[in-house]
C-alpha cells in the first residue's frame, strides 16, 4: 500500500493542492477567498474530477470508487458552504456569528471525499450527484 502522495494541479493560473491516500482524497480550496477564483473552481470542478481520478488510477493502480456526480456534488456542497462562509467573515460583526463562520471556513475549506466505506456520508454526495449533476 503507498502512503499518502500530495500533487498540485494549475487550474488557469490557480495551484490546488491534492493530497491522495488509499480510498480518499483532500482538496485543499483554503488559498482561495475571492469570489471570482471560487467561482472559477466551481466551472472547472467536473475537469478537475477527471484529473485526480485518473492520477488516483495511476498511483494506487485502481479506480477511486466515487461516481463523477457524487464527487462533483461534495466539490460543490463545500465551496457553497466555504464561500458562505467567508462571505459572514467579511460581513457580519457579531462575534457568534465569526466563531461559526471560521468554524465552517475551516471545516468546508478542504474537502475530502471517501470512497463508500470510509466515508460515512458518501450517501448524502450520492444522492446530491444524482440528482443534480447526473
Amino acid at each position: 500500500m503507498k502512503k499518502s502522495v500530495t500533487l498540485t494541479y494549475t487550474l488557469s493560473e490557480l495551484p490546488l493542492d491534492v493530497k491522495f491516500a488509499d480510498k480518499v482524497i483532500s482538496v485543499d480550496f483554503t488559498p482561495y477567498v475571492k469570489k471570482d477564483e471560487l467561482t472559477f473552481l466551481y466551472k472547472e470542478s467536473k475537469e478537475l474530477v477527471q484529473k485526480i481520478k485518473g492520477s488516483y488510477q495511476n498511483i494506487y493502480q485502481k479506480p477511486l470508487k466515487i461516481t463523477d456526480p457524487s464527487f462533483i456534488a461534495e466539490i460543490w456542497g463545500h465551496l457553497i458552504a466555504y464561500r458562505a462562509a467567508l462571505w459572514m467573515l467579511r460581513n457580519i460583526r457579531i462575534w457568534p456569528v465569526r466563531k461559526l463562520a471560521k468554524f465552517i471556513a475551516f471545516r468546508s475549506g478542504v474537502v475530502d471525499c471517501g470512497e463508500g466505506k470510509v466515508d460515512t456520508n458518501r450517501w448524502i454526495w450520492d444522492i446530491l450527484g444524482r440528482m443534480f449533476f447526473s
